[in-house]
């Protein structure tokens, strides 16, 4: 090897050893009594940890609300979404085949992708057979889920308190 060659590898090397590597998320095991959800507060919300889980009511809110913040272990799923083997179409389909056997008006509108640091997931927008909007975010990484859950009679409303619920949560949960 020529001195000059040398010189290069030592140069990428060095050049290797200060570029950043892509994050692995670490799970934070979230305690949720810590957890601050904008808008959600007494006197309108009966909310707090119950059995592992942060959970809320808001009976006097337009529409009622109930919402539901937990980390449980991951089956799997999180591996295959990863991989690309599950993906948001997938979840879709499932889904709308889901709804249609529900029947009773049940809906299913659709998948995105999400991410946090590098947990990957999915964000979920559906109408249950009891005429409920519900949108949930589910997160995977370092063999836990993130689930987060919105039910309610207004689309608008379960959307925007969910975004605002998993801005609260993620952060907590995955690093």
């Amino acid at each position: 090897m020529t001195k000059r060659m040398t010189q290069l590898a030592a140069a990428f090397a060095a050049l290797a050893a200060l570029a950043p590597l892509p994050a692995a998320a670490e799970f934070l095991a979230p305690d949720w009594s810590s957890l601050r959800i904008k808008g959600v507060a007494a006197p309108d919300w009966i909310a707090g940890v119950r059995e592992g889980s942060y959970i809320g009511l808001c009976t006097s809110c337009d529409g009622n609300l109930m919402l539901q913040v937990q980390t449980v272990a991951d089956d799997g799923t999180g591996e295959r979404v990863r991989s690309g083997q599950t993906s948001a179409q997938t979840y879709t389909d499932i889904g709308q085949a889901n709804a249609k056997q529900m029947g009773h008006g049940a809906a299913y509108y659709g998948t995105e992708a999400v991410d946090f640091a590098s947990a990957v997931g999915f964000k979920t927008r559906a109408l249950t057979a009891a005429g409920d909007y519900s949108t949930s975010y589910q997160l995977w990484s370092d063999g836990q889920q993130l689930v987060v859950k919105v039910y309610g009679k207004d689309q608008a409303r379960v959307d925007r308190l969910a975004d605002t619920a998993y801005a609260a949560a993620a952060p907590l949960t995955f690093r």
